[in-house]
């Protein structure tokens, strides 16, 4: 990425953190990235274009997740849960905004919704992936993606609302624990 575009999108973060998202203008933006305004419409169109480009950077292609699975459902959804939790870890900024700010959280929703819908359609392929080698039963591949994207999510969420005020677990203890719970109850019907 462009230097430019790296002192904007950084400048953009840290006024919309200290600001909020409606009271962050793009002229302050500007001036605190050392740009004129008219770089930031130029690179990003608008404020929307901003946090969608914040929302984009550093995210793992689904695929490339889903690729490194080896046919074993804990292994893999080991794998995966860890992925997508670092994924989201990345982005908890632009969560604390949109929860702050739910009106912002309006204008982005469609951006923010794309890496979880892709991520949610590249497990379903692994789940009937599975169904195909009679490990699962079939029929469940969509409900499977949803609860395990929402075990995962739903960790997220917490600490990130709660910190370790009620789930007191470590990352790796959570991942690995529910991610047993979760494939044994796929598994053994």
């Amino acid at each position: 990425m462009r230097t430019t575009n790296r002192r904007i999108l950084d400048a953009a973060m840290d006024l919309i953190i200290k600001k909020g998202y409606r009271a962050a203008t793009t002229k302050e933006i500007a001036e605190q990235a050392n740009v004129s305004e008219a770089t930031i419409f130029r690179n990003f169109k608008n404020k929307q274009g901003l946090m969608k480009t914040i929302i984009e950077q550093h995210t793992q292609p689904p695929e490339s997740i889903i690729e490194k699975t080896e046919g074993d459902p804990y292994k893999d959804l080991l794998h995966i849960g860890t992925c997508l939790l670092k994924q989201l870890e990345q982005k908890k900024e632009v969560f604390r905004i949109c929860f702050r700010e739910p009106e912002m959280f309006e204008d982005v929703l469609q951006d923010i919704v794309l890496y979880p819908k892709s991520m949610k359609k590249h497990l379903i392929s692994y789940f009937k992936g599975l169904t195909e080698k009679n490990m699962i039963r079939p029929g469940c591949e969509e409900a499977n993606a949803d609860v395990f994207m929402t075990m995962i999510f739903g960790y997220f969420i917490h600490r990130l609302q709660l910190g370790k005020r009620v789930i007191s677990l470590p990352e790796e203890t959570m991942l690995r624990h529910s991610t047993e719970i979760f494939v044994k109850g796929i598994i053994g019907r």
